[in-house]
């Protein structure tokens, strides 16, 4: 099967480091900044997420789009468009809504209305950023928590048609006392195409042990350009946990399944190459307590010094989970 054929990509990221007196360029649709400590630009397009950078020193994500942007917000939503591309973002305090379950069906609700009455009608990627995302016991641990609020508010949200597919997305937890959800995204007006990978159960087909409502996103999802965005990718085969404290094996495992993914995309005609390179971003999360040097070390040896890379310290959804990577790959 061919690939897509070859245009502008409608989303250009790169990592970078930041000044406090930097100017934005008029294309940047978001300037994520990692870390309470690391210098970010002064612009209401710079989103600062609490989540302590391990490695380099380029610690903000620039997402650049293809014109000028136009800032705005919407109720609590803040975001930038640009005609092609909708960039948003949204903080929630657990506390005005009783819970992390009704946060996040209401902060979804909120993203989802929008996007219904929006010219940017498909959500792409979204980021979930949860504080003490393992707390809890059973049904009661807050990642199921909030994939109950999450799919609450899918089951309910206005004009989505039956069959859609999900974004690609990632959720991994924060620390800090403030319980709140914070929330990242991007949408488009052309829609995107899910990819799934062979070697999982999608999430959302994920059995009733992992929670009262299975996790709601694709495994990737492929925008034009191509462009192809990776959700967060651990350890997982079939849908159980692999390699139960080796940092090591769990990455070998996660490495696999991005692996397998690319393969995936490419054989369907998404991506033309499904070899990591200039124009890839790779983020791996790592729990805290683990060693980040091997895991940086083994990044290194396996995708070469060509793939843009960012080790940030974070806990992931699955207690036993050490890792997790996502990517970003210009097909």
């Amino acid at each position: 099967m061919l690939a897509e054929p070859a245009r502008s990509p409608l989303l250009d990221p790169t990592y970078a480091t930041l000044h406090p007196r930097e100017l934005l360029g008029d294309d940047v649709l978001a300037a994520v900044t990692f870390g309470l400590g690391t210098p970010g630009a002064n612009d209401p397009r710079c989103v600062r997420v609490d989540l302590e950078p391990l490695a380099g020193t380029a610690h903000s994500e620039v997402w650049r789009g293809v014109g000028p942007v136009r800032i705005g917000t919407v109720g609590p939503i803040r975001h930038a468009e640009n005609g092609e591309c909708f960039a948003g973002w949204l903080s929630v305090a657990e506390s005005r809504f009783g819970g992390l379950i009704e946060a996040a069906e209401a902060a979804y609700l909120g993203l989802l209305a929008l996007h219904a009455d929006s010219p940017y009608h498909h959500v792409w990627r979204i980021w979930n950023f949860i504080t003490a995302i393992n707390e809890g016991e059973g049904d009661d641990e807050r990642y199921r928590q909030f994939c109950l609020g999450r799919a609450r508010a899918y089951a309910a949200a206005p004009g989505r048609p039956a069959g859609v597919a999900y974004p690609a997305a990632s959720a991994v937890g924060k620390t800090g006392t403030d319980r709140t959800l914070e929330v990242c995204w991007f949408a488009g007006r052309e829609p995107g195409r899910a990819v799934e990978n062979p070697r999982q159960v999608s999430a959302y087909h994920y059995p009733r042990r992992y929670g009262p409502a299975a996790p709601s996103f694709s495994r990737a999802m492929c925008v034009p350009g191509p462009l192809l965005l990776v959700s967060g990718t651990a350890s997982i085969v079939g849908h159980e946990s692999a390699h139960a404290g080796d940092v090591e094996a769990q990455l070998m495992e996660t490495l696999a399944n991005l692996e397998t993914l690319l393969r995936q995309a490419q054989a369907a005609g998404r991506i033309r190459s499904a070899r990591l390179g200039a124009g890839s971003l790779v983020k791996a999360y790592v729990r805290p307590g683990c060693d980040a040097a091997p895991v940086e070390h083994m990044l290194r040896d396996r995708l070469g010094d060509e793939v843009s890379l960012l080790l940030l310290s974070a806990d992931i959804c699955r207690s036993e989970l050490l890792i997790e990577i996502e990517a970003v790959h210009a097909g």
